[in-house]
C-alpha cells in the first residue's frame, strides 16, 4: 500500500473521530450546527476512504469493486458539499432553502449516475503507474462541479456572516478560523478532485487529505476558543489523540512532498516509512520534556521580564509535595531574576545562597512592623543597616490562609537593575502570596 493511500485512510478516520467529538461535546445551543459538522466529517470519511480504495484497486479486484468505489467517490463528494452548506447556512431561512435544493439536485444527479455511470466516466485504467477514471467532459459533469462550487461559496458567505455578527470574541475568532479552513480545503478539493481529474487523475488524493487537515484545524479552533466544551475524560483523551495524529499526518504529508520532489520516487520504501514513523513518535514522546526545558531556559535567560506563567505552573506543582525551602528560594531567585531570595521561618533562614545573619539580626527582621496594606515591611534603621551591608533590598510577610504571619521573605537586588520598579513589586507580591499558600508552615517545611 502506498503512503498516499495510508494518509488518505487515516485522515478519513481521524476526520470522522473529530466530528464525533465535536457532536458529543457540543452545547445544546449549538447542537444542530454540530450535527451538520458531523455530517461533513462522515461525508469526508466516505469520500476519502472511497478514493483510497480506488487507488488500491488491482486487476483482480476491479471487476467487483470498481463501480461501488467510484460511486462512493462522487456520492461522498456530493454529500460533503451539502453538509458543508448545511453547517454554514442552515440557521438562515435562505440557507435552509438552498440546502434542500442542493439535496434534491444531488439526489437526482446521483441516481442518474448510478443507473448509467457513463455520464461521469467512460472508462478506467488500473495499473502499476496508478489508477484513474476517464472523466467524460460533458455538461452533466460540469453541472456537478458547478453545484459543488456554488455550495462552497454560499457556505463561505454564511460562515462569514455568522462570524461577523457573533457577539463573543471567542465565537468570532473561531468562526474566522472555520471559514479559513473550509475556504482553503474547498478550493483545494474543487480543483484537485473536480476540475483537474478531467486532465490528470493522479492527484485526486490531495482533496480528501486537505479537507481532513482542515477539519482538524477547525476542531482545534473549536477547542481553543471553547465553542465546544470537552468536559468528560474520554472526550479529552479522544481529542488529544485526534490532534496529535493530525500533527503526525501533517508531518508525513510534508515528508512525502519533499521526498518525491528531491528523489523523484513516487513511493518511499517500507524501511523509510517505518524510520519516519519511529522518528515522529520519538519526537512526540519527547515533546513534553522539550517544552519544559525550553520554558525553563527561556524563563531563566529573560532577565528583563518574569515568565509568570512558568513560575506559577512550577509553584502549583511544588504544592503537591513537601517543600525544600532552599530549593524553592533558589528557584525563585533564578526565575524572578534577583540576586538573592530567602525565607525566615521559625527563626531560621533558608536562602538561595549562604548569607551571614546572626540570631539577633534574624530576630530584628522577624519583628519588623507590619504594613497596613500589602505584604511589604518597612525596615527600621538598624535593619536597614544590615540590609545595606548584605545587599538586601526588601522584606515581606508570609501570611497563611487566615491572614496570620508565619514568616518573612527577603530579597536582594534585581538583576540588571539598580533598584525596584513598580512592576517588580507587583509581580513579587503576587508570587509572595502564592508562595505563602504553597509553603504550609506546619506541614510542608523541610530544611
Amino acid at each position: 500500500m502506498s503512503l498516499v493511500s495510508i494518509l488518505t485512510y487515516v485522515t478519513a478516520i481521524l476526520a470522522f473521530l473529530a466530528g464525533l467529538c465535536a457532536l458529543l461535546g457540543s452545547p445544546k445551543s449549538d447542537h444542530s450546527r454540530m450535527v451538520w459538522f458531523f455530517g461533513a466529517t462522515v461525508s469526508a470519511a466516505i469520500w476519502g476512504i472511497s478514493i483510497a480504495l480506488f487507488m488500491a484497486l488491482t486487476p483482480e479486484t476491479e471487476a467487483k469493486w470498481l463501480v461501488p468505489v467510484a460511486a462512493g467517490v462522487y456520492l461522498g463528494g456530493a454529500m460533503l458539499g451539502v453538509t458543508v452548506l448545511g453547517f454554514g447556512a442552515w440557521k438562515y431561512a435562505w440557507g435552509k432553502l438552498l440546502t434542500v435544493v442542493s439535496v434534491v439536485f444531488y439526489a437526482i444527479l446521483m441516481t442518474l449516475a448510478l443507473q448509467d455511470h457513463s455520464i461521469f466516466f467512460s472508462g478506467h485504467v488500473i495499473g502499476v503507474e496508478g489508477n484513474s477514471l476517464q472523466i467524460v467532459n460533458s455538461w452533466p459533469y460540469w453541472l456537478y462541479v458547478a453545484f459543488l462550487m456554488i455550495d462552497n461559496v454560499v457556505a463561505w458567505a454564511a460562515l462569514l456572516i455568522h462570524a461577523k455578527h457573533a457577539r463573543q470574541k471567542k465565537v468570532r475568532y473561531s468562526g474566522y478560523v472555520i471559514l479559513a479552513g473550509f475556504g482553503i480545503s474547498g478550493t483545494i478539493s474543487c480543483f484537485f478532485d473536480a476540475i483537474l481529474p478531467i486532465f490528470n487523475y493522479s492527484l485526486i488524493w490531495v482533496g480528501p487529505v486537505g479537507v481532513g487537515l482542515a477539519i482538524f484545524s477547525i476542531y482545534y479552533a473549536m477547542l481553543r476558543y471553547r465553542t465546544i466544551p470537552v468536559d468528560s475524560r474520554w472526550l479529552k483523551v479522544m481529542s488529544s489523540v485526534v490532534l496529535i495524529c493530525s500533527g503526525v499526518m501533517a508531518y508525513m504529508m510534508i515528508f512525502y512532498i519533499i521526498f518525491t520532489a528531491l528523489f523523484k520516487i513516487p513511493n518511499p520504501s517500507t524501511s523509510i516509512l517505518v524510520l519516519n514513523f519511529i522518528m515522529i513518535v520519538i519526537v512526540l514522546l519527547l515533546m513534553p520534556v522539550l517544552n519544559e526545558m525550553s520554558a525553563q531556559v527561556r524563563s531563566m535567560i529573560s532577565v528583563g521580564q518574569v515568565d509568570m506563567a512558568y513560575v506559577i505552573k512550577k509553584l502549583n506543582r511544588l504544592a503537591s509535595r513537601n517543600i525544600d525551602l532552599r530549593e524553592l528560594a533558589g528557584f525563585l531567585a533564578d526565575h524572578l531574576h534577583f540576586d538573592y531570595i530567602g525565607f525566615i521561618i521559625n527563626g531560621r533562614l533558608y536562602g538561595s545562597k549562604s548569607l551571614s545573619l546572626t540570631s539577633a539580626e534574624l530576630s530584628q527582621i522577624t519583628h519588623l512592623k507590619q504594613t497596613a496594606h500589602g505584604v511589604w515591611q518597612e525596615p527600621n534603621k538598624t535593619v536597614q543597616k544590615t540590609f545595606d551591608a548584605l545587599g538586601l533590598k526588601a522584606a515581606a510577610e508570609l501570611r497563611n490562609a487566615k491572614g496570620k504571619t508565619f514568616g518573612q521573605l527577603i530579597v536582594g537586588k534585581p538583576l540588571g537593575k539598580t533598584s525596584f520598579e513598580r512592576r517588580d513589586l507587583i509581580q513579587l507580591e503576587m508570587i509572595i502570596n502564592l508562595v505563602a499558600t504553597v509553603i504550609d508552615s506546619e506541614k510542608h517545611i523541610r530544611a
